[in-house]
């Protein structure tokens, strides 16, 4: 019955308790609404668009006990800058996210705190705005294997991964925290900063 008015529900197998609080469905569908809001605030977030890489941003959060890309919800086909505004194309999915999925989760395995992630534009001034604001940052090499190179890089909690770029490799910074909205936070606060530097 449930799945004839909720034709969704037939992407979950087996049966479950959709008012038990750990329930898979549970967690998929807060995780879901969590991207959602944190998608909001930059939306809203006058300037968001100047931090957007040429590759286009990804704001993802993963499952509580996540183990792959699966089990983390991103936007498919990335947050873009279109004519200076920040456009989300779709509604967020699990497995939609590749590079910034795999950076968060190899994040977690090196011991970073962390269920939410966003990639912006690489900027030196950017990274002195996290360091200043009380956000700690550590670099890795782009070019070395991503788990290895984020393991190297991990030696404390921290709140930005970032790598200067390579051959054919853009520049990013990774902001990383509890879940999606406090890094679109992050985000927010670090277009307000650079706001008010600017002459």
């Amino acid at each position: 019955m449930h799945e004839a008015s909720m034709p969704e529900l037939s992407a979950y197998n087996g049966g479950f308790d959709i008012h038990d609080a750990d329930s898979t469905l549970r967690a998929t569908e807060q995780t879901l609404s969590s991207v959602r809001q944190g998608l909001r605030v930059l939306e809203r977030t006058s300037g968001f668009a100047t931090l957007i890489p040429a590759v286009g941003s990804n704001l993802v959060e993963c499952l509580q006990g996540a183990t792959g890309i699966d089990d983390v919800a991103a936007v498919p086909g990335r947050i873009l800058d279109v004519k200076g505004r920040t456009t989300v194309p779709t509604e967020p999915e699990f497995g939609a996210s590749g590079h910034v999925a795999t950076v968060l989760l190899m994040a977690r395995d090196a011991g970073v705190d962390a269920r939410g992630a966003l990639n912006i534009a690489y900027d030196p001034e950017i990274i002195d705005r996290l360091e200043a604001t009380g956000h700690p940052t550590a670099a890795f090499d782009p070019e070395t294997e991503l788990s290895i190179a984020v393991t190297e890089a991990v030696d404390e909690q921290i709140d930005a991964l970032y790598q200067t770029g390579g051959v054919g490799i853009e520049p990013a910074i990774y902001l990383l925290g509890t879940d999606a909205p406090t890094v679109a936070a992050i985000a927010r606060d670090l277009t307000a900063v650079g706001s008010r530097t600017e002459p």
